[in-house]
């Protein structure tokens, strides 16, 4: 009579242990499911993030990439040319007694073209070579001991094509009137075999206009050494 109750409880215990086994294999299933959506979910979050982050760093660098195409042009100056940044207003100077090659390398790098180069042995203040540009700019230079030749003056003058006018800083250049050259700059005007020749106070700068009266035009402009013949 025992066998048949202890078979009977062997048999409860057998059953709940298999429930037990089953429960708990039930709970670490979904555990690992649970656990496997939580680091696809992560990897997907990660994934997103990394993206975002490239676009917007290829964004960036793209409008890095815009802001670093700049833009120079050409300004006459009294004994010098100035180099100005159209990107943001500032300015450098190539300065008198530049060496030739550097002076032609900056200005033809902003100017975008070669200059014809030649040599002018019947100038007064003996031989110059001169670099001339399309748009009316002369390039003076002397040569030092016989051994290299440096940056002494600029002449300008019509431009071949009228887009290319050069002007000072204060917006005057060749076509400019008598009226507002004054209004830039104290000059003297003086009648010589040149013309109506004037130079400013500071005599930084020298030209000629085509008459006398406030309408005149600037046909020639002059900083350094030239080569006019009187």
């Amino acid at each position: 009579m025992k066998f048949p109750f202890r078979i009977s409880n062997f048999n409860k215990l057998y059953h709940n242990k298999i429930n037990t086994k089953f429960n708990l294999h039930l709970i670490f299933f979904i555990c690992i499911c649970f656990t496997a959506c939580q680091n696809s979910n992560q990897k997907t979050t990660q994934t997103n993030s990394f993206e975002d982050s490239l676009v917007v760093s290829v964004t960036d660098s793209v409008e890095i990439t815009e802001s670093k195409e700049i833009q120079f042009s050409l300004a006459l100056s009294g004994n010098a040319i100035q180099i100005i940044n159209e990107n943001n207003g500032s300015t450098n100077e190539v300065n008198f007694k530049t060496p030739f090659n550097q002076t032609i390398e900056t200005v033809g790098k902003v100017l975008k073209e070669e200059p014809f180069i030649g040599i002018n042995s019947e100038c007064g203040a003996g031989p110059l070579k001169m670099a001339t540009w399309k748009n009316g700019l002369t390039l003076l230079f002397k040569e030092k001991n016989n051994t290299e030749w440096l940056f002494v003056g600029w002449a300008a003058n019509q431009a071949k094509n009228p887009e290319l006018k050069l002007k000072t800083m204060a917006g005057v250049g060749i076509g400019s009137t008598r009226k507002e050259m004054e209004s830039a700059y104290v000059i003297k005007i003086t009648k010589t075999s040149l013309g109506y020749e004037f130079s400013s106070k500071t005599d930084d700068f020298f030209g000629i206009l085509d008459g006398a009266d406030e309408n005149a035009k600037i046909t020639n402009l002059w900083s350094g050494l030239s080569c006019n013949f009187r």
